[in-house]
């Protein structure tokens, strides 16, 4: 299985439903994150920037022990 990260920019179709085409050598599960992309948002993040964090999310694996040391930090 080939380990890569697929970032386009897609827009939805009349039934509202996003179409990725995916690599056969990338396996057959996913985990997907879905950003709307609206004018602020797309300025605050560079390009790179976007990648990274998408690049980072992708294999960074959900811990509740970590989210528990974290958690002080991050309320709202």
């Amino acid at each position: 299985m080939k380990q890569a990260v697929i970032r386009e920019i897609l827009c939805v179709d009349a039934n509202r439903q996003l179409h990725i085409n995916v690599p056969a050598d990338m396996g057959d599960e996913f985990e997907v994150i879905v950003l709307p992309i609206c004018a602020n948002a797309a300025n605050e993040l560079s390009e790179e920037d976007q990648f990274m964090l998408a690049a980072y999310s992708a294999v960074t694996e959900s811990s509740s022990e970590e989210d528990a040391v974290w958690e002080k930090y991050v309320r709202n």
